[in-house]
């Protein structure tokens, strides 16, 4: 087979560290090429990328196309833009064409696999930016134009069927995974230089993704806010912080101007992106891995945290329940005591501590981007 991915969200594909759809399609398809020399990929790259930055792609099945046109996207009409992507990708005779995230040229008529991304505009649409609203309503069309449809979860699938009118039969679950460098233990002296370089200081509680709405973030900072005044009477030498770590997303200004409203322009910590470098030394040196957003498509940084040995607290709904099990405490993401009384609860049990630890560990061996690679070819070749 020939297959075509389009592989223009990944920014630095050298690092391998861009966030999101980004760090999917990179993962994807650095395995897709590691386990399958029997079919042939051509791999479509914005025209930002740089020679140096294909090193990791270089193999003989591989042809790397650059959109020679992506520069000029904002004086094209959109139609005139479309047929030109389309043409781009008919020009290379394709078997498949696999789309991360669901932007298909709707003028390319033949056989393409799309992988669902941001569902959650369709539920939430008052949590997402006008800009990622405008390029969502494209994608309910890509669905059904589609021969596959991949979803990275159980729940995404539901909601494609509830949600999108997309038929059973034409979706395959196949969900995501994360880097197994987590499973690497970081030693006291790394953890204390990235305590240091981030300016935390003290035991921490750790949030890891976008700072934006629909991470739910207001309501956990009012949450950790009602949770010091508790742990200042519980353990008085304590001095926790609430570090949410992450890229700033839509809205992040007002997010930071939440904890200053409480008080907490101190106690909580926004460092930002953080260096891929120093991740593992920033989860392991975490008391708490808390994510409590009100929809997760799938939900990779929980993952991480439990390769990292350190226990979760997360919400009860969309994908959330399904790749934690029984091995986080889940909680109403709408309920702001519920998550101040699930934390407090991890903090002050040493033995549930140890047991969250273990069942995540275990938990997180289950997910492995060779599976995903592995299953997404088998749906290369059923739609061909």
């Amino acid at each position: 087979m020939k297959i075509g991915i389009d592989a223009q969200t990944i920014l630095n594909p050298k690092m391998g560290d861009a966030a999101g759809l980004g760090h999917y399609t990179y993962q994807l398809i650095r395995y897709l090429l590691e386990i399958d020399q029997e079919n042939e990929y051509i791999l479509y790259f914005s025209h930002r990328a740089r020679e140096k930055d294909f090193e990791k792609f270089n193999k003989p099945n591989v042809t790397i196309r650059r959109f020679p046109f992506s520069c000029y996207k904002k004086f094209l009409p959109l139609a005139y833009s479309e047929m030109l992507a389309s043409a781009f990708f008919l020009r290379d005779k394709l078997d498949v064409l696999h789309v991360p995230g669901g932007r298909v040229p709707l003028t390319y008529k033949k056989k393409i696999v799309v992988t669902t991304y941001n569902l959650g505009v369709k539920k939430f649409p008052e949590l997402f930016s006008k800009r990622e609203r405008i390029i969502f309503k494209i994608k309910p069309a890509a669905f059904k134009r589609a021969d596959a449809v991949i979803a990275s979860s159980e729940s995404a699938k539901n909601d494609l069927i509830n949600n999108f009118g997309i038929g059973d039969e034409k979706i395959k679950v196949i969900h995501n995974a994360f880097d197994e460098k987590f499973f690497k233990d970081a030693n006291i002296d790394e953890i204390q230089n990235a305590k240091n370089k981030y300016r935390i200081n003290g035991e921490y509680i750790l949030f890891m993704n976008t700072i934006k709405p629909l991470n739910n973030l207001t309501r956990l900072i009012e949450a950790f806010s009602k949770l010091r005044l508790i742990l200042k009477g519980k353990k008085p030498n304590s001095n926790y912080k609430l570090v949410l770590a992450g890229k700033s997303g839509w809205m992040s200004d007002e997010i930071h101007q939440i904890a200053k409203d409480f008080g907490l322009k101190n106690e909580v910590i926004f460092p930002g992106y953080i260096d891929p470098k120093d991740l593992n030394a920033l989860f392991a040196g975490a008391d708490l891995f808390v994510s409590v957003p009100v929809y997760e498509e799938f939900g990779a940084p929980v993952l991480e945290a439990m390769a990292s040995g350190i226990p979760v607290v997360c919400s009860n709904v969309s994908s959330l329940p399904e790749i934690t099990c029984d091995a986080a405490i889940k909680v109403d993401p709408y309920d702001i005591d519920g998550i101040k009384n699930a934390i407090l609860k991890v903090l002050d049990d040493d033995r549930l501590r140890a047991d969250l630890k273990k069942k995540g560990l275990e938990q997180a061996k289950k997910f492995h981007w060779r599976e995903t690679a592995e299953e997404t070819v088998e749906v290369f070749k059923s739609v061909n």
